[in-house]
C-alpha cells in the first residue's frame, strides 16, 4: 500500500475509515492513502466486489473524503477550511499558529 504522510489532525478520520472498511468490506484492501492537494485520497482494490457493492464502497469512501474537506489537518476539528494555494485544510486557530502545525 502506498501511503503519503497523513496529517496528524486526520488520524481519527483515517482510523474511522479503516474501521469501516474492515467491518463492512473485509475483502477490500487499501492500495493508496494520501493527503495530496488538501483532501483525503483513497484508492482501493475492490475487484472481487459486485457492482452494487462497489457503488456502496465508493459512496462510503466519498463520505470520508468529503469529511476531510472540513477537518483541520493540524488539530482534527471539524471547522477546517481550504487555504487555497496552500493546498491544506486548517481551522482559523491552527492557521494563526502555523509553526505549531506541519500539515
Amino acid at each position: 500500500m502506498m501511503t503519503n504522510r497523513i496529517p496528524d489532525g486526520w488520524f481519527d478520520l483515517v482510523s474511522a475509515l479503516r474501521a469501516a472498511l474492515d467491518r463492512d468490506f473485509p475483502g477490500v484492501s487499501v492500495a493508496e492513502l494520501s493527503a495530496d492537494r488538501g483532501w483525503l485520497h483513497v484508492r482501493v482494490d475492490h475487484g472481487s466486489l459486485d457492482p452494487a457493492d462497489q457503488l456502496c464502497l465508493n459512496r462510503r469512501i466519498q463520505g470520508f473524503v468529503t469529511a476531510s474537506l472540513s477537518t483541520c489537518m493540524c488539530c482534527g476539528s471539524g471547522s477546517g477550511r481550504d487555504r487555497g494555494d496552500a493546498r491544506r485544510v486548517t481551522c482559523d486557530e491552527c492557521e494563526n499558529e502555523k509553526e505549531a502545525c506541519d500539515a
